[in-house]
């Protein structure tokens, strides 16, 4: 009887130890899932800051914010649904 109490006790003090690891493994996964993703959003954002200095790219952000040329005229069509 007391031996088992005794073994008992010891796989008891194991448990919280192993509880933990599982916890920390569980943790570390989700981390490095996380970690893959800001470096794939890095990474996008890298490329995007060296490519603002291209005149094609440049051009293309102000005509979406409605910009024209100096030599350009802009024309507003109105009447047009959608």
């Amino acid at each position: 009887m007391a031996l088992t109490l005794v073994l008992a006790a010891v796989l008891f003090s194991y448990l919280s130890p192993a509880v933990d690891f599982v916890q920390t493994y569980r943790a570390t996964t989700a981390s490095k899932a996380e970690l893959r993703g800001l470096q794939a959003e890095n990474r996008r954002l890298h490329h995007q800051v060296q490519s603002a200095d291209d005149p094609g790219v440049l051009e293309r952000a102000a005509r979406r914010q409605g910009l024209v040329a100096p030599a350009e005229r802009s024309y507003a069509i109105r009447g047009l649904k959608g």
